[in-house]
């Protein structure tokens, strides 16, 4: 009988795959708009970071100690800083024209052109009254004792810039009334004062400092100066080129309750602001 055979191939141990090949070029077109994109956006991110972080250290800069020092001296040192500067002159501890306070204090971080303010000494100190009490079985008397204003002499402020010198007259202790002149000096410069340079005065009386104007100046806007401080309100104004008289009447002291004019005015115009009292 014939035996029907059938041959076999020997299996062996499965061999490792065959490499991949590259990957198709549909898939390589999707990716690569994508990587760039990722890219453009981290160059645009590096960019942004980099002009901020220059920005911000650039525009802030440490504000300067002027504490103690001359009123003169302390302005110069911060506006050489890159600051603008207030004034504001008043009581406190330290002797006449001196630097008692600032804000921000001095260390601070603050953007370049931005406004620090100083506390100016008016060589009056910050008293409290003394009072004294005597009692008996049905009364009581309190009797108040309150301290002269000091003199000090009249700066010299001629041929200086009005806000400079107007400045320097309410820190030595007195008020600056700044009048238009016509006929000589340079427009804004302080021409004339009285009283003279020198004068022994008492502290808060009037100084009026003579402003060289021009015959045709030009208009500028009156600034709303309501209910800033007067010292406050004839600094504003200096520095818009307006001349200053204050007046005082019946509200809350120190504080600016109308001025006149308002609206636009030709530059050095005279403006009166009333002051409560």
């Amino acid at each position: 009988m014939k035996n029907d055979t059938q041959s076999f191939d020997p299996v062996g141990p499965a061999g490792p795959p065959p490499p991949a090949g590259p990957p198709p070029r549909a898939l390589l077109d999707d990716v690569w708009p994508w990587l760039a994109l990722l890219g453009v956006l981290a160059i645009a991110a590096l960019l942004v970071w980099l002009f901020v972080f220059r920005h911000h250290r650039h525009s802030h800069q440490t504000v300067p100690s002027v504490v103690g020092l001359q009123q003169g001296i302390a302005i110069k040192r911060l506006t050489n800083a890159g600051y603008s500067v207030k004034a504001i002159v008043g009581p406190a501890k330290r002797p006449r024209g001196t630097v008692a306070s600032q804000i921000p204090g001095g260390g601070s971080q603050l953007p370049h052109g931005a406004t620090v303010t100083l506390h100016v000494s008016n060589g009056q100190a910050v008293t409290v009254p003394t009072t004294t009490t005597t009692t008996t079985a049905t009364t009581t008397t309190r009797a108040t004792t309150t301290a002269a204003a000091p003199a000090a002499a009249v700066p010299a402020v001629t041929g200086q810039d009005m806000a400079s010198g107007a400045g320097q007259v309410e820190a030595a202790g007195f008020i600056a009334e700044t009048d238009p002149v016509q006929g000589g000096g340079t427009p804004g410069t302080i021409v004339q004062e009285s009283p003279a340079a020198g004068t022994q005065a008492k502290a808060g009386d009037t100084v009026t400092l003579g402003v060289a104007a021009p015959a045709n100046p030009p208009s500028v806007q009156v600034p709303d100066v309501t209910g800033q401080t007067a010292a406050q309100a004839r600094s504003t104004l200096l520095k818009t080129k307006l001349t200053v008289r204050t007046t005082y009447a019946q509200g809350k002291a120190g504080v600016v309750l109308r001025e006149s004019p308002t609206g636009s005015a030709p530059a050095y115009t005279q403006v009166t602001i009333s002051v409560g009292k």
